[in-house]
């Protein structure tokens, strides 16, 4: 009978950890604070995207978001839904700016894995609209 009830609080405390870390993601994003999120990501973490080439790893985060936020400065996510089971995490999300004509907003879904309270995995994947991937 404390089986069951030790797992299901293991489970709901890993349930929380992973709402925290992509609470403090979308946080850090939204104030550009490059080194916030550099510090969310472990330094093997695995980020794919529907533009980029080839995946990046934990160490490619300030780099990457860096060249985000100088692209867009007024760049923006608005969290639409989230779903947590255990150490993964579902983010569908909207990118806006006020730039017009930029071809904004963007509706993106992001799939997340953590472990030891970092990020592990970041799979982001949206219409790219034709445009070529980034190296």
């Amino acid at each position: 009978m404390s089986i069951p009830v030790l797992f299901l609080t293991a489970s709901v405390s890993m349930t929380s950890a992973s709402g925290a870390i992509v609470d403090k993601l979308f946080d850090a994003f939204n104030r550009h604070d490059v080194a916030a999120l550099q510090a969310l990501y472990a330094p093997n973490a695995r980020l794919t995207s529907s533009d980029f080439c080839k995946p990046r790893t934990g160490v490619d985060v300030a780099r990457t978001y860096g060249a985000l936020f100088r692209a867009f400065p007024d760049i923006r996510d608005d969290v639409d839904a989230i779903i947590i089971e255990g150490d993964r995490a579902a983010v569908r999300f909207v990118s806006s700016i006020r730039t017009p004509g930029a071809g904004f907003p963007l509706k993106l879904t992001t799939f997340f894995r953590f472990s030891g309270g970092r990020i592990i995995e970041d799979d982001t994947i949206f219409d790219t609209g034709g445009r070529a991937c980034e190296e």
